[in-house]
This record gives C-alpha cells, sequence and structure tokens, in this order.
C-alpha cells in the first residue's frame, strides 16, 4: 500500500514544491551566479506577483482540485492491467503474462475488500496535509517569483503589466492565472495522455539502458539479494 501511494503522492509533491526553492538575487544558480537586481524593477516585480501569486494561491489549487485529479490518476491507473502498467514501466519478466487483465484493483481488492475506500481517505489526508507544507513555502516562493521577474522585465514593463492587472479585466485574469492549470478540463486534458505515455515508456526505457550502457551495474544492497517478492508484498 505505501508504495502504491508513494507513486502518485511524490510526483504531486515535486510537481507543486518544486519552484518554491528560494533563490536570492546574487544567490549561484548552478556554477552561475545571479547579477544584482535593480530595487526599482524588484519592487515593481513584487508587486506582479502580488497580482499573479498571492498569497494562498496553493490551497485554493489544492483544495478540492488536487482532490479530483489525484481520484482521477488512481481510477485510470488502478485500473490498467498489472502486466501492462509494469511492462511500460521497463519490467518485462515473462511471469507478468501470468496476470492476464488483472489490475491492480483486482489484485488488492482480494487482498482488502476496503482498499478503493482506504486509498480516497489516504489521498484526501495526504492532500490537506500537502495544503499547509506548500503554504510554508509560499514566501520562498513568492520571493524567487519576483527576482525572476525583475531580471525578465523592465520597470517600465513591469509598470503597464501591474496597471492592466489593477483593472477589472486584468484583476479577474490575475486572480485565476494559477487556477486554469488545476482546472477540471485542463485536469481530464492532461490524464488523456496517460495511455500514449505509458505505451511510449518501453521505447524510452531502451534508450535509456543504451545510453548508459557504458557504465558499470550498480552494486546491489545485501538486502535486495534477499527474497525481494516477500518484501514488496508486504509493502502492498
Amino acid at each position: 500500500m505505501k508504495i502504491l501511494f508513494a507513486t502518485f503522492a511524490a510526483p504531486l509533491a515535486l510537481t507543486l514544491g518544486s519552484p518554491a526553492i528560494a533563490q536570492d538575487s546574487t544567490a549561484p544558480v548552478g556554477d552561475v551566479e545571479q547579477p544584482a537586481i535593480d530595487p526599482a524593477r524588484l519592487s515593481a516585480a513584487k508587486v506582479t506577483v502580488d497580482y499573479l501569486f498571492p498569497l494562498g494561491t496553493y490551497e485554493r489549487m489544492m483544495k478540492g482540485t488536487m482532490d479530483q485529479m489525484m481520484d482521477s490518476i488512481i481510477s485510470q491507473s488502478f485500473d490498467r492491467p498489472m502486466a501492462e502498467t509494469m511492462k511500460g514501466m521497463g519490467i518485462d519478466d515473462p511471469e507478468l503474462d501470468e496476470l492476464g487483465d488483472a489490475s491492480i484493483n483486482d489484485m488488492m481488492l482480494e487482498r482488502d475488500p476496503h482498499f478503493r475506500e482506504r486509498i480516497q481517505i489516504s489521498t484526501r489526508v495526504t492532500t490537506n496535509e500537502m495544503v499547509d507544507l506548500m503554504t510554508s513555502m509560499e514566501p520562498a516562493l513568492r520571493k524567487s517569483l519576483a527576482n525572476i521577474y525583475a531580471r525578465k522585465f523592465t520597470a517600465d514593463q513591469l509598470a503597464e503589466m501591474n496597471a492592466f492587472f489593477a483593472t477589472e479585466t486584468g484583476g479577474a485574469f490575475a486572480r485565476d492565472y494559477m487556477m486554469v492549470f488545476v482546472d477540471p478540463e485542463m485536469m481530464q486534458s492532461m490524464m488523456s495522455f496517460v495511455p500514449e505515455m505509458m505505451q511510449a515508456m518501453p521505447a524510452i526505457m531502451e534508450k535509456v539502458e543504451e545510453a548508459t550502457a557504458h557504465l558499470p551495474p550498480p552494486k546491489r544492497a545485501e538486502y535486495l539479494e534477499e527474497d525481494s517478492d516477500a518484501s514488496m508484498a508486504e509493502e502492498f
């Protein structure tokens, strides 16, 4: 169960949380040090960020919409044949053919009749906890966004943007700018690509193997030498 849930919780956290890494105006990015920012541009950029990403944005994005998205991901992914899913991840074991069209849901419901309810409750709890986590990251994210906008746009350009955002139309756009990305229609559009991505995974994994063929194989940890199937079953 923990493995199944982590499969979906981790990408969610990465997608929503990764931009929140704060950067000072002179903080190094890789080996490149960012130039100092003109105070006038930074001041204008902070106003822009107030319009486009006010405090509380993550909560607006995640409350309700993320529950629906996770339900959709789980439904589409867990209803797929297990063998197809595993092969899509680059695992090609002859024993997978013995699973036939059995899905993760089929196998899990045999072990736990309350599997669907349990996973739905788990996603709700995690989403609620993620709201607090993401909200705590917002000040750092807003600082980074202000720095980025101040570097990319001139003070005049930022002033024009802010003048637009101050209008009724501009304010309406700014308020829902980020919400567009978690709109149910956008979520459905993104989910429609899942089957294509799964079909593409075997070819992608082959290219990865070819690109890393010159590297020696990694050493296996001692605990992996034991019966991994038994430990995997416990996790499920």
